[in-house]
């Protein structure tokens, strides 16, 4: 008798654990059920307002309206999805929403509602809209029983019985590989809880330069705001064509300030001169403009520069970098290809001397001066001659006259120009103009 009472017992604890078990499963799923629900949802901002109910978008034949900060729906889609039947009274023109246990009617032009008997108050009223009834979104769904989120970067509107679970995509780590993550939200309240999508943001690097030459190599696309205004995704110098006087590029023991791709030695003046294209213009294409450690280290290295103690050049990702250590992949005279310095061109572009002329150009000298082939040649020498005009006297000379005196009569335009140097003066005199003398 013992045995058998013991065995009853025994069975009854294990039919209360088994039930135990089974209420927290039973909760585990309709809190899943809630949360898929609302899991696939599109969050990229539409033109138009979408309505989800329950994980499935409601189609509209009027788009849901702003009217004074509330939405404003269809109220025959909404009282058929939500289970009632419409009837309208033309004449009071009021629409009733009717099913076994909810009564709503509602009338044109006015803010009151009456919902199973009780008189309640709506934000705005009931309007004819593209001829449609419209009514408030969130005053029937709440009263209908409904919770209700608003996206508003999404323009989407959420509606469920139960509680609205959503995982919100809510940035990403950045460092590689730049997972991105999503927050949790219950009914439009943002919880701490985080999870990891299972995506990776596609990071996209650029190469960031200044008007002025400055330069900034690889810059995560995330990263780019943090430098403020001013800062571009290509240089402005790359793919430019300049004309530029032979001296300006011109180095010390007949060099230039062009080094050459496999060897990083000079390329020589003399070379560039004989092939220049027009007097003594050399012709430069900017290729391309940036940055490379080794290269600098060859051609521009300066004990002063902070880039002196960099061993590893990604410690300079993100970093700025002057201009005048930046590097220019040029063509010259259609001939030669090499690297420029970074004091050979880019100074005397930015802040050119005060006294200069037509030492950099930015179009072709023979369209801008449309002079014969023999006078270019001429403008090679450095000696000026009687019957130069002026222009001519500023391209060879590349240099404004340090003192300057003017005079005008009746029938002439007279100037003398004087240069002045460390021993002697140099005097020009030009008439209408024209150089008709010097000494």
């Amino acid at each position: 008798m013992k045995k058998r009472i013991m065995m009853i017992m025994l069975s009854f604890v294990l039919m209360t654990g088994l039930m135990s078990v089974q209420v927290p499963l039973a909760t585990a799923a309709e809190d899943n059920s809630a949360t898929q629900a609302f899991e696939n949802i599109d969050y990229v901002k539409a033109p138009y307002i979408r309505v989800i109910l329950g994980g499935k978008q409601i189609a509209f034949d009027v788009d849901p309206q702003i009217v004074q900060s509330r939405t404003l729906v269809p109220m025959r889609t909404m009282f058929e999805t939500f289970g009632l039947t419409v009837n309208w009274d033309e004449t009071t023109k009021t629409a009733q929403g009717i099913s076994s246990d909810s009564a709503i009617s509602l009338t044109i032009g006015s803010n009151k509602a009456l919902f199973n008997g009780q008189e309640l108050i709506m934000g705005v009223p009931a309007s004819i809209i593209q001829g449609r009834t419209m009514i408030p979104l969130r005053f029937f769904s709440e009263n209908m029983g409904y919770k209700v989120v608003w996206v508003q970067a999404s323009n989407l509107i959420l509606i469920s019985k139960s509680d609205i679970i959503e995982w919100r995509y809510d940035g990403f780590e950045e460092l590689a590989p730049y997972k991105e993550f999503e927050s949790k939200y219950i009914n439009g309240l943002k919880l701490e809880e985080r999870r990891y999508s299972g995506i990776n943001y596609e990071v996209i690097i650029y190469d960031l330069y200044s008007k002025d030459g400055r330069f900034i190599p690889n810059v995560p696309d995330f990263k780019i705001a943090n430098y403020g205004t001013g800062w571009y995704k290509q240089s402005p110098f790359s793919g430019n064509t300049y004309w530029v006087d032979i001296d300006t590029v011109a180095g010390m023991y007949g060099n230039s300030k062009f080094f050459n791709f496999d060897d990083f030695s000079s390329i020589k003046a003399g070379m560039l001169r004989e092939s220049a294209p027009v007097g003594n213009y050399i012709k430069i294409k900017i290729e391309e403009h940036g940055f490379n450690l080794e290269t600098w280290n060859k051609i521009a290295f300066s004990s002063e520069s902070a880039l002196s103690i960099i061993e590893d050049e990604q410690l300079l990702d993100g970093k700025i970098i002057n201009n005048y250590d930046t590097i220019f992949k040029v063509t010259i005279n259609d001939k030669f290809s090499g690297y420029m310095t970074r004091d050979a061109f880019l100074g005397t572009l930015l802040k050119p001397e005060a006294n200069k002329i037509y030492n950099i150009l930015v179009k072709d000298p023979k369209i801008m001066f449309n002079w014969e082939d023999s006078l270019w040649s001429r403008l090679k020498g450095e000696i000026p001659w009687a019957g130069m005009t002026k222009d001519m006297f500023l391209v060879q000379r590349q240099s404004k006259p340090d003192k300057m005196t003017e005079l005008v009569t009746k029938f002439s335009k007279l100037e003398l120009w004087v240069y002045q140097s460390q021993y002697t003066d140099s005097i020009y005199y030009f008439d209408n103009e024209i150089l008709t003398g010097m000494w």
